[in-house]
C-alpha cells in the first residue's frame, strides 16, 4: 500500500482557485479524511485476516493493556479511525490551520500502518 498523503495534501491545498477547482476548506478535509479512513478500513482487514489466521476471535484493548503486536497495532488503527471521525467535524478557517491539523492525522495513520507491518513481519 504506497502512501502519498503529502503529496494529495499539497496538491488539493495549492490547486488554483478559479471557478472550476473552487474547493472549499471543508470539502478538501472531507476528500482528505475519505482517503484516509479508506486506508484504515485496509489496514483493519488485514489484522482481522491476521488474527482469524491465528485463531484469535477477538483482542480487547484497553488503558496500559497493549502488550502483543496484535493488541498495539488494533489499538492504532481504532486510534486512527477515531481521529479520522474527529477531523471530519472539524471546520477550518484557514489553509494552515487545515494542513497542521492533516498532517498530524496523517502521522496517526502512518503509526497505524508501521504497527501492523510490525504484525506482518512475525506472521509465520
Amino acid at each position: 500500500m504506497k502512501i502519498i498523503y503529502p503529496v494529495i495534501i499539497l496538491f488539493l491545498l495549492l490547486l488554483p482557485m478559479s471557478p472550476v477547482y473552487a474547493f472549499t476548506l471543508d470539502e478538501v478535509n472531507q476528500k482528505i479524511c475519505s482517503r484516509l479512513e479508506d486506508d484504515v478500513s485496509r489496514l483493519a482487514a488485514i489484522m482481522e485476516e491476521v488474527r482469524r489466521r491465528q485463531g484469535i476471535t477477538e483482542t480487547r484493548v484497553a488503558f496500559g493493556g497493549v502488550d502483543t503486536p496484535i493488541k498495539s497495532a488494533d489499538y492504532w488503527i481504532t486510534y486512527a479511525a477515531e481521529a479520522i471521525a474527529y477531523q471530519r467535524a472539524q471546520k477550518y478557517s484557514s489553509k494552515n490551520e487545515l494542513r497542521y491539523s492533516l498532517e498530524v492525522l496523517k502521522n496517526k495513520v502512518l503509526r497505524a500502518k508501521n504497527e501492523v507491518g510490525k504484525v506482518l513481519e512475525d506472521e509465520p
